[in-house]
């Protein structure tokens, strides 16, 4: 019998909302890992990104290293132009209808 990562948690007293908040950061590395090979697809520095956008590097950098969830969609937005993307943001409704929003 193989020991699953439940008993593993419940064995070690970790709380359902601790492996939930553990997964949301991993999710949140994650999207920002594919936001920055996105750009580097494209062959755009953070430099040459940063131009196009109208801000700093720096700026770049932050957005790339930061919370996407807190991020404004207006500079998700201007992110994905600068590298040839397009932003969509969707919902799904309680009964499976998805709305496309942006």
């Amino acid at each position: 019998m193989s020991y699953t990562p439940e008993q593993f948690a419940a064995d070690s007293g970790i709380s359902r909302e601790e492996i939930d908040a553990a997964k949301n950061r991993l999710l949140e590395e994650v999207r920002l890992y594919e936001l920055k090979e996105a750009r580097k697809r494209q062959d755009v520095t953070q430099k040459q990104l940063a131009e196009r956008m109208g801000v700093s590097q720096k700026r770049v950098s932050s957005l790339e290293s930061g919370d996407v969830d807190k991020t404004e969609i207006r500079t998700l937005r201007r992110y994905l132009d600068a590298i040839g993307g397009k932003l969509q943001v969707n919902a799904v409704m309680p009964d499976g209808r998805t709305l496309q929003l942006v």
